[in-house]
């Protein structure tokens, strides 16, 4: 739902707070770009880059810490302990990436699909496994980051996009657009043209493609609190994991729970944890995990339409004639929450037929945007005839006197 939840936000323009929009625009974070494969051996690596135009000027690579390729690449390479203390040590720390970036060699090389040169196969602090595909083409020329780390270690930077002025690479890495050099046939393309060109070329070679991808990843909705809607499995040492029937609907929070600070309360429910199953009706357990509150509050709005429907979430006809809500306000704090999931449940449900419309709320408020009047205190002590010397049970009184004059 990546690509329609950014899409549709021009139907919400001048009807939500720009920078909502914003933030749930960056919040999906939609990049096109190229899926490149630089071989190991015959181990195929993907790389996703928004900037093929500089593929010909990577000198090294850089899988993240977490990547699966990483400790397999360091054994064959011959780095496995120094590589594997190196791991650990990044999972641990609190803030992922270190001011001074610090990585590993990894011992072994990747051939640069573009011009066959063999780079290096690092892991580095600073490449996120959930980016992209967790693995970097580095382009110290043209990347800050890359280049703060080719630095440190001494790794060749090799520029391959030139800009109109001057620029000293020794300085700092240029990231801006410009004319292609040291990329072969591609010379003096302007970078924005190359990129389609060199993806394009690199495809009929089978080691590219054109992607998009997104920042956005699945929401998951479990937790392990009491307060929240209980998942309805249960498990069975002799069927697995099984639902609840529908029947047997819903499951109930017990009441006996103990709320230690320690651990998930609902397990120290025995009578909640301990059921029978309901396949072969030998003792299963149910799942102690609940489900994430804003899962309720991303369609609690279409249940006000029809709040004591008992066979149905909510009737067709009634959303219909309520839907979509006019005016919705709340705090700015839930932009890419809340109010993201209620438009992906939202889409969802039109999707399945249960309502028609495909945004929930046409207008949105954050709150401190709300202004009628305001009026100072003194003004109102004017207004009923009193000063800011009278006492608090003489305001009162007056107070309540223009209360039964208003009535």
């Amino acid at each position: 739902y990546a690509e329609r939840l950014l899409k549709d936000l021009e139907k919400l323009k001048g009807k939500w707070p720009e920078r909502v929009i914003a933030q749930q625009r960056n919040w999906i974070g939609k990049s096109e770009g190229a899926l490149l494969k630089f071989m190991v051996g015959d181990t195929p690596v993907e790389v996703f880059t928004t900037r093929p135009d500089t593929v010909f000027g990577a000198t090294f690579m850089v899988l993240a810490p977490e990547h699966p390729l990483t400790l397999e690449l360091a054994k064959r390479g011959g780095r496995l302990e120094e590589v594997k203390e190196f791991v650990e040590r990044v999972k641990r720390r609190r803030d992922r990436e270190s001011k001074d970036k610090e990585g590993v060699f990894l011992g072994v090389y990747a051939t640069n699909p573009a011009n066959g040169r063999e780079i290096p196969v690092w892991t580095a602090d600073y490449v996120l496994y959930e980016y992209g595909t967790g693995a970097i083409m580095a382009v110290p020329a043209h990347d800050q980051r890359d280049w703060e780390f080719a630095k440190k270690y001494g790794i060749e930077i090799l520029p391959v996009v030139q800009p109109e002025e001057e620029w000293d690479f020794e300085k700092g890495a240029y990231e801006g657009r410009g004319r292609l050099i040291n990329s072969g046939e591609f010379d003096g393309t302007d970078s924005e043209e190359a990129k389609r060109k060199i993806t394009l070329w690199l495809k009929e070679k089978g080691l590219g493609e054109p992607k998009v991808t997104y920042r956005l990843r699945d929401w998951n909705i479990s937790r392990q609190r009491y307060w929240g809607t209980p998942i309805p499995i249960v498990y069975c040492d002799r069927c697995g994991t099984v639902p609840v029937p529908e029947e047997d609907l819903p499951v109930k929070l017990p009441l006996d729970v103990q709320f230690t600070g320690r651990g998930n309360p609902l397990e120290s429910s025995e009578e909640f944890v301990n059921t029978t199953c309901p396949k072969c009706g030998g003792p299963a357990r149910r799942e102690t995990d609940t489900m994430d509150t804003f899962f309720d509050s991303s369609w609690y709005f279409l249940r006000f339409c029809d709040p004591k429907n008992e066979k149905l979430p909510f009737s067709r006809e009634k959303t219909d004639y309520w839907m979509p809500v006019d005016f919705y306000i709340g705090g700015i704090e839930h932009a890419v929450l809340h109010l993201l999931y209620a438009r992906f449940f939202q889409k969802f449900l039109k999707d399945i037929g249960l309502v028609r419309d495909d945004e929930p709320f046409e207008r949105l408020i954050t709150q401190g945007m709300v202004l009628k009047k305001w009026v100072s205190i003194g003004m109102l002590l004017k207004y009923i005839g009193l000063s800011e010397e009278d006492e608090i049970d003489t305001l009162v009184e007056k107070l309540k006197e223009l209360e039964e004059v208003s009535k």
